[in-house]
């Protein structure tokens, strides 16, 4: 999982939302994530659902505790809270489904999986339904 670049608070910021953040923003908004974005893209969000995604995602994408209490403080608690759903949605897709520059496959679990994702027919292990062996092309057609 990498982290996302948002503008946001007159600059961009880089977000990301780990297993254990993920845990923690749980804990805080007495909710999964999955229902966390479906509060706010229903607009039947919590405060807590946009002012802690906003600063835990920070903290994940390198800010520190301090720095990201600060700048939430700063440019989310003291403004109109919908100026900010958007950005709270952002940081959550990312996170459960991943961004546009985060190809599929890549990384760790990609390679690490790609042989395992091979087919049965790939890996010359897949019999026909009947039992017998399965034809190569070049034998097909005899």
């Amino acid at each position: 999982m990498r982290a996302v670049d948002i503008t946001w608070a007159g600059g961009e910021h880089a977000f990301l939302l780990t297993i254990d953040l993920l845990r923690a923003l749980q804990g805080k908004c007495d909710a999964g994530p999955q229902f966390i974005l479906e509060r706010l893209s229903t607009r039947r969000w919590l405060i807590e659902d946009v002012i802690e995604t906003i600063r835990l995602g920070l903290e994940g994408g390198g800010t520190s505790k301090e720095v990201a209490r600060k700048l939430v403080q700063k440019h989310v608690e003291d403004r109109p809270l919908t100026e900010f759903v958007m950005t709270a949605q952002a940081i959550l897709l990312a996170t459960l489904f991943g961004s546009e520059d985060d190809p599929p496959g890549e990384g760790k679990a990609g390679a690490a999986s790609q042989s395992a994702t091979r087919s049965r027919a790939e890996s010359g292990d897949l019999q026909a339904s009947t039992g017998g062996p399965v034809l190569s092309p070049e034998t097909s057609d005899r």
